[in-house]
């Protein structure tokens, strides 16, 4: 009785072992961001609408305030300098709003993984 015990046992725990390796494969196989997302929020951020990434992301608090209060603060800074400079600024601006659009989307299609 106590040899049946122990193979029942071990077979039961290499199934479970086996079973437990191939679903963290499984999830570890899961993408990190929504790609829609993050094409669709970096070309509407390339035209000055930050936040839409978050939206589709089902991220609709951080998408609102990107959207309505951080993109236009933003991108009045930044214009304002690249108005004041008389167009050098320009040279440094553009890479940086290329730089934050690309962040932003990228943030905004992340994924939670709770």
């Amino acid at each position: 009785m106590k040899e049946k015990n122990e193979r029942i046992y071990e077979a039961g725990y290499d199934d479970g072992y086996h079973d437990a390796a191939s679903s963290f494969v499984a999830m570890s196989a899961q993408p990190t961001r929504n790609n829609t997302a993050f094409i669709i929020g970096l070309i509407a951020g390339l035209f000055g609408i930050w936040g839409l990434a978050h939206i589709l992301n089902d991220k609709l608090g951080m998408g609102c305030l990107w959207f309505l209060i951080v993109g236009p603060a933003i991108a009045g800074v930044l214009v304002g300098i690249i108005i004041a400079t008389g167009g050098l600024a320009a040279i440094v601006i553009l890479p940086l709003w290329l730089y934050i659009v690309y962040k932003q989307a990228s943030n905004g299609a992340a994924r939670n993984l709770t």
